[in-house]
């Protein structure tokens, strides 16, 4: 009966490690990240990400500070390879924190983070009509 309890213990534990890792990597993620770069119609702004627990926050703002694209969800982190890839999942986005609605469009990112960096490399799915890009955020908070 023992020993049966052991396996049954080793078994939880291993099937908990994964989401552990997890957690860890969420953990790294975690505060806010900016960058400033030119919009598709050609004005600058700034893109900010936060990441807390297991949920983002994504705005595009002016230089100015205000708010043009507000977006919010779940995030998970998966490894292929040695590749690390943000899944943002139940998405809602809008003008603004009040104005938002279900967006029904996941993001698969790879990424790498640096010191004080995130690297992101977006719109790599194939079904995407904007071009991919990758920008470095540099950690604000």
């Amino acid at each position: 009966m023992k020993t049966i309890q052991n396996y049954l213990w080793m078994f939880a534990l291993i099937a908990l490690l994964p989401l552990t890792g997890q957690s860890a990597e969420l953990d790294r993620l975690a505060g806010k990240w900016a960058v400033e770069k030119k919009t598709e119609y050609g004005e600058k702004a700034k893109y900010i990400l936060e990441f807390k627990g297991e949920t983002f926050k994504f705005w595009i703002q002016s230089l100015e500070g205000q708010t043009d694209i507000y977006a919010e969800g779940k995030a998970k982190v998966s490894t292929v390879g040695d590749l690390k890839v943000l899944l943002l999942t139940d998405i809602k986005g809008g003008e603004s924190e009040d104005n938002i609605s279900p967006i029904y469009d996941d993001r698969s990112i790879v990424y790498r983070m640096g010191y004080k960096s995130l690297t992101l490399a977006t719109n790599l799915e194939s079904h995407r009509e904007e071009e991919p890009s990758m920008d470095t955020y540099k950690k604000i908070d």
